[in-house]
């Protein structure tokens, strides 16, 4: 039986499933953080942000939570740039988080954390050689899931957008590459781009992290969360 022969539904729950599998168990947020929280989620105020949910997880060390917490965008590529920190430690930080993120929002769509800790390791052997490929280098970004990459799927949440992977970057994704910055995820974004909620058949819906009964707009809400 091909995924043709499946019903919509049974497509979803494959794919849905099959994200899930590329988070690697010690990644994985602890059952019991959850079970103090009002479920659904999606119908109940609950806030993951002041109650420090991602903290309490224990997935990233205190090392972690400093670069992800603690560093603008131009601190982080200053400290890229001069080896006070590698992209192979600042790459694997932002993938953990965003794994910690999508289990308990849903913001993301497809993630490359393999693929992007090898570019990392890669940058970084540049970088000791005394080269440097842009002023990204090393920085882990995120995309919306309406660009292409290589290897993944843009379903832009179409059901019949599924199974389609591309073939090519999106301009935007080659430029990012271009100037040194390592692609780590896609998030999360309304059906076709045309709405202001993250919400669609394929990912279902992203919630607000500061309160899980609303969501967090669109069509960015993925990278909002």
């Amino acid at each position: 039986m091909t995924s043709q022969d499946l019903s919509w539904q049974e497509r979803v729950s494959k794919k849905q499933e099959e994200c899930l599998k590329k988070i690697p168990q010690e990644w994985r947020v602890p059952d019991n953080l959850l079970s103090p929280f009002r479920s659904p989620l999606s119908e109940n105020k609950n806030d993951f942000i002041r109650t420090n949910l991602v903290r309490k997880s224990a997935v990233l060390t205190s090392r972690e939570l400093q670069i992800t917490e603690e560093y603008t965008v131009r601190q982080l590529v200053s400290a890229l740039a001069d080896g006070r920190l590698t992209s192979a430690e600042v790459t694997l930080a932002y993938c953990k988080r965003a794994a910690v993120a999508q289990q308990l929002v849903g913001c993301l769509t497809e993630t490359m954390f393999t693929e992007a800790q090898e570019r990392a390791r890669y940058l970084d052997s540049l970088r000791e050689q005394g080269k440097l490929v842009g002023p990204l280098h090393g920085l882990p970004v995120s995309i919306k899931d309406n660009f292409h990459y290589k290897g993944t799927e843009a379903t832009i949440g179409m059901v019949a957008f599924m199974d389609q992977t591309s073939t090519e970057n999106s301009p935007l994704v080659d430029i990012l590459l271009k100037l040194g910055a390592v692609i780590c995820v896609k998030t999360n974004v309304p059906q076709t781009m045309m709405s202001s909620e993250s919400h669609n058949n394929v990912f279902g819906r992203t919630l607000n992290p500061w309160n899980t009964a609303l969501n967090p707009g669109g069509s960015s809400g993925g990278e909002g969360a």
